[in-house]
């Protein structure tokens, strides 16, 4: 069962209203009607199992039956930074990456990336479908969908942190099988996955001075939703995330 994101202001007395964007996908879409059950997650980490109340022109009233609480997170937490992929492609990554698990997701404008659609657009889809696939996927909470970053930014942001990779095909690399993972569990892991035409030689070159560690995948050459999805899928296993 899909669960759904609100504020905890929507709960009082046990009670949850439901209005806006939200009421119309319920009671438009899903045509949900007085009786059916509905799961809710708030900001604070709190699940909430409820009964369909009431359904009227503009609202949607329904009763707290049980809560559950998030249990400690999972060790390790993943950020992935993506160059923007052409079309639906990038979509179909913020999707799968959110069902595996991804804490942080980062689009990077790289050399070899071209848009041609509009920035703030483009943001605000992208943060639909993670909140759309975090609720299908049962998370406690959707993942952080960042501002567009240049390479170089990215790289700055993640200055000091110690675990850092980069999928590069046709170089010597560390397999994900092997790669050692932090020894801190509280420390994240940072991936960088390229666009479809490849990192240049020059952003290989700055990755590897920040003390990014080259990662393969093997001998094939993988397009980059294709290297996206296998290399957060191994790792979500090895992370115990899934």
């Amino acid at each position: 069962m899909p669960v759904f994101f609100i504020p905890s202001t929507q709960v009082v007395d046990n009670t949850i209203l439901i209005q806006g964007d939200l009421y119309q996908h319920l009671v438009k879409s899903l045509r949900t009607r007085p009786g059916e059950s509905l799961t809710f997650n708030d900001e604070r980490g709190i699940r909430y199992v409820t009964t369909v109340k009431k359904v009227t022109r503009d609202e949607l009233l329904a009763g707290v039956e049980g809560t559950e609480t998030n249990p400690l997170p999972r060790p390790y937490s993943m950020v992935l930074g993506q160059a923007i992929l052409k079309g639906d492609k990038m979509s179909w990554v913020i999707q799968k990456a959110t069902e595996l698990g991804v804490g942080t997701i980062i689009p990077l404008l790289t050399e070899r990336v071209i848009l041609k659609s509009h920035t703030t657009n483009l943001e605000k889809r992208w943060s639909r479908i993670a909140l759309e696939a975090a609720q299908q996927s049962e998370r406690w909470a959707p993942p952080s969908i960042e501002a567009m970053a240049s390479f170089s930014q990215f790289l700055e942001i993640f200055a000091a942190t110690p675990t850092k990779l980069i999928l590069a095909e046709r170089t010597i690399g560390h397999s994900l099988l092997q790669y050692p993972l932090p020894a801190n569990p509280d420390a994240p892991i940072i991936v960088a996955i390229g666009p479809e035409g490849g990192w240049t030689s020059e952003e290989l070159a700055l990755a590897g001075k920040a003390n990014f560690s080259y990662a393969s995948l093997g001998a094939r050459v993988l397009r980059s939703e294709t290297a996206s999805l296998a290399t957060l899928a191994i790792l979500s296993s090895r992370m115990q995330m899934l």
